[in-house]
């Protein structure tokens, strides 16, 4: 499967893995692709599924009802308020 299209672009990566987070509770196969040279130093994240899925992708991200809250969830694993892990 070489056919991948962008569904979003992001200036920062927690944002494009909350998105991938939640394509991934959906059971939407998506990956995670970056400008960055180094880890820390990217300032492009795209997010990028099958062509096929594209638009089941796009209606699952315009569609979302997703609090800040969830989305640090899906971009961290962590939930509010939790001591962090070592």
């Amino acid at each position: 499967m070489d056919d991948w299209s962008v569904v979003a672009t992001f200036g920062d990566r927690i944002s494009a893995q909350a998105l991938v987070g939640l394509l991934d509770s959906e059971k939407v196969l998506c990956r995670l692709a970056s400008n960055e040279p180094l880890p820390g130093l990217g300032s492009e994240f795209a997010v990028l599924v099958p062509t096929k899925l594209l638009h089941r992708a796009q209606w699952i991200r315009e569609h979302a009802r997703v609090s800040e809250q969830e989305l640090t969830y899906l971009a961290t694993g962590e939930l509010p308020g939790e001591p962090e892990k070592p």
